[in-house]
């Protein structure tokens, strides 16, 4: 990791890798227009930096001398990129690069740990599901198995990772089929006898179509705004470059 880096806040961390409609450089002007000079770290290959000049101007640490295990899974790499972040910092603020931040926060600690979820605890889905949904209802049927309340806490919004909690997590537990978010979530939520609540109206997803504007969002409530693979691409370049810089050339 480069030097000097902030410890007083826990940092925004965000693993990258360039994607063909990256929006990195979107996200980021979200943080800095709405959080000021808040730390940022970003988990990449040293082939895959942003330009030098661009994590000059955003104050962007990186992390670079990292390395995931040999024949590493999907599943697996994310508690692997965890680790990474746990060797270096006591807590973090666990961020993608398709969450835009949408508003101001007083307190982006309190804001992003507060125990939100998508919905209660239910039956699996008795359907063809995907790959990930597959692996999301085994995760939440192995803590139903243990009596541990399991809802879907899965909300693609930042989250607040401490290295002590991630600690705490037995080492039997197979970190290639259960994924890390809700199993972090929920084992972290029981330990403390922590009831989630609904996340009404704290984020806005949009997997199709064009995004909309980020003004009537924000008259909405709305905190977070996350997307898909198959939104308007060319829409959301227009309406996020109304506001923020949409390369890393500005």
């Amino acid at each position: 990791m480069n030097k000097a880096f902030p410890t007083s806040l826990p940092p925004i961390a965000i693993s990258y890798r360039p994607k063909e409609h990256d929006y990195l450089p979107v996200v980021v002007g979200a943080i800095r227009h709405h959080l000021g000079d808040w730390p940022v770290v970003l988990l990449t290959e040293t082939s895959q930096l942003p330009p030098a000049p661009w994590l000059k101007q955003n104050a962007i640490h990186t992390i670079t001398d990292w390395s995931h295990s040999e024949r590493a899974n999907k599943i697996l790499r994310l508690w692997e990129h965890q680790e990474i972040f746990a060797r270096h910092f006591p807590a973090w603020i666990w961020w993608h690069d398709d969450m835009l931040l949408l508003r101001p926060l007083a307190d982006p600690v309190s804001t992003f740990e507060t125990p939100l979820i998508r919905h209660r605890q239910r039956k699996r889905p008795n359907e063809k599901l995907s790959n990930w949904d597959n692996w999301l209802w085994e995760t939440l049927s192995f803590f139903r198995c243990q009596n541990i309340y399991a809802p879907n806490p899965v909300l693609h919004t930042p989250r607040v990772i401490r290295r002590e909690s991630l600690e705490r997590i037995p080492e039997t537990w197979n970190r290639k089929r259960l994924l890390f978010e809700p199993t972090y979530l929920l084992r972290q939520w029981h330990d403390a006898g922590i009831r989630p609540e609904l996340a009404t109206g704290f984020r806005k997803s949009v997997f199709s179509g064009s995004l909309p504007a980020l003004e009537s969002l924000r008259e909405e409530g709305f905190t977070i705004l996350n997307w898909g693979r198959g939104i308007d691409h060319a829409a959301a370049r227009s309406e996020f470059g109304r506001h923020y810089p949409v390369d890393f050339s500005n």
